[in-house]
């Protein structure tokens, strides 16, 4: 099958801050540890937050195009899982405005902002702070993003209330540290985002190789892990099932599997995921049994 070259990527790695909240935070495991347990103490083989018998929990994967704003589709579809998941509602935010904003807080002094991309944390952040609003009140056009989204579209964007944006690994953790504790929270019920290193054997097989000896990186893309499968490419050899920006066209409906090597080796890094107080009572997500 021929490489297939995404128009657009956008992930820069995080660069280490100790204000960053972790799962283990006390006020954040005060409150994950609120949750249910899970049944039994061996994590499923299997998981996939796409869909249960209760209801798809995604919409259809939308395709980035040129612009680097794979951190900005990645964040917005956390956030549109726990809406739909734990709401039962739909919030389909404006990729474009929380990527140029973002880029703004990251660069203020470049205008326009050069379409570089930007950290899953600076993206959470901003998506905290300013807020988003509709997509339907500034589409997603490629060359809309040198101009500024109007008073009106800045004043439909509100902060979010009571929710925390939480990193899962440590930058001291081992690979396989961090798998296990991304690993909890899928089974749990709590997606992931995080940026990997895009091989340059990239096809538009569902299945993302890894043979790092072989392949240039193309580019940082951000991602969403909803689920994984164990022993999917034999004897430890584990994958996670991603959701890209690259449109539909690209893997399973824009779906993909992304070895667990990649964790492992250091080339997927920054995990981050959501948390509200106000989720507790749902019964749709469960504690993370590297919680305890």
């Amino acid at each position: 099958m021929s490489t297939f070259v995404p128009l657009g990527f956008g992930w820069q790695p995080d660069l280490p801050d100790g204000r960053d909240r972790t799962f283990r935070d006390c006020e954040i495991m005060e409150t994950l540890k609120r949750l249910p347990a899970q049944s039994g103490v061996v994590l499923p083989d299997v998981v996939d937050l796409r869909r249960d018998s209760d209801g798809v929990y995604f919409t259809d994967v939308d395709d980035q195009g040129p612009l680097n704003a794979s951190s900005a589709f990645a964040v917005l579809a956390l956030l549109e899982y726990f809406e739909r998941r734990i709401h039962a509602r739909t919030f389909d935010g404006s990729k474009l405005f929380l990527y140029q904003a973002t880029r703004h807080r990251l660069a203020a002094s470049q205008h326009p902002p050069a379409d570089a991309g930007a950290e899953i944390r600076g993206t959470l952040k901003t998506l905290m702070q300013i807020g988003v609003p509709a997509e339907k009140s500034w589409p997603y056009l490629a060359d809309r993003f040198t101009t500024d989204p109007s008073p009106f579209v800045f004043s439909d964007a509100k902060p979010i209330a009571n929710l925390y944006y939480v990193r899962l690994n440590d930058p001291n953790h081992s690979g396989d540290q961090t798998w296990a504790i991304v690993r909890s929270f899928l089974a749990a019920g709590f997606p992931v985002v995080f940026g990997f290193s895009v091989p340059s054997s990239l096809t538009l097989d569902a299945d993302i190789p890894f043979r790092p000896e072989h392949d240039a990186t193309r580019g940082g893309q951000a991602v969403v892990a909803i689920g994984y499968h164990a022993n999917r490419y034999g004897p430890d050899q584990d994958a996670l099932l991603i959701r890209s920006s690259w449109g539909r066209r690209w893997g399973d409906n824009g779906n993909g599997w992304l070895p667990v090597a990649f964790v492992r080796h250091q080339l997927a890094r920054d995990f981050w995921t959501l948390i509200s107080a106000d989720w507790l009572d749902s019964g749709e997500l469960s504690r993370p049994v590297i919680c305890g």
